[in-house]
């Protein structure tokens, strides 16, 4: 009787490997793209900082004459530090801090309108709370309610803008508000992450190539003060 040959072993063709490892790496970095994002409920897809549009509104925040400090890495995923600077992170939401200045970073691939609401919902989502005297408020921003201090009959809450009071409220719009520019070089709020050439900021703001149109040096304070 004659033996039966042996089946040649089959290779697998050299493209189907590679379409393979191909999927695996597109696979992964869904996964670790959703990993860096879980704990997070942000209203943008994290981006890397990209430099088309890119402004620096100044925000201060005042209740009963105190300033209130705006903490560094509002929407960095996994901030990394340099001296408390928030220098790097694994993505970026479109409105961030990397200090703890004041200073809000725009930054979008596009001309998109970003509202202070917008910024608060990105505070809320990094930090859920913040902690003054002591006592957790709530991050919370309208025109009845700033971090849980609410207005009443003997206090009120009032934005100024350039310090001009605004009605925008929560629904003001920031990309027309950048406050730093070269010609206020290292000097605090824009130093350190936005103050020009000579730091690892901006500058002037950036607007897909063309002169900024709104000017530079505008301001945006919320105040909770008495209404007397």
């Amino acid at each position: 009787m004659r033996r039966p040959k042996k089946y040649r072993r089959r290779r697998i063709p050299w493209f189907v490997i590679l379409l393979g490892i191909f999927v695996a790496v597109i696979v992964g970095g869904i996964a670790f793209y959703e990993n860096q994002q879980a704990g997070y409920n942000f209203p943008f897809p994290c981006l890397s900082e990209v430099a088309n549009y890119h402004v620096h509104p100044y925000l201060r925040i005042v209740i009963d004459g105190q300033n209130i400090t705006i903490p560094a890495a509002i929407g960095i995923v996994n901030p990394q530090y340099q001296n408390g600077i928030a220098r790097g992170g694994t993505c970026f939401e479109p409105l961030h801090t990397h200090d703890a200045t004041g200073i809000i970073h725009v930054e979008s691939a596009g001309n998109t309108n970003y509202t202070l609401s917008e910024f608060f919902q990105i505070w809320n989502d990094t930090y859920h709370s913040i902690t003054l005297g002591g006592v957790n408020h709530p991050v919370v921003f309208s025109n009845t309610d700033i971090l849980g201090f609410r207005a009443d009959s003997t206090h009120k809450i009032v934005l100024l803008v350039d310090g001009q009071p605004s009605s925008a409220y929560d629904s003001l719009i920031l990309d027309p508000l950048d406050y730093c520019s070269n010609s206020r070089g290292q000097t605090p709020p824009c130093s350190p992450t936005a103050g020009g050439p000579a730091g690892s900021g901006a500058g002037d703001p950036a607007w897909d190539g063309v002169a900024y149109p709104y000017g530079t040096g505008h301001t945006i304070v919320i105040e909770y003060l008495s209404a007397a």
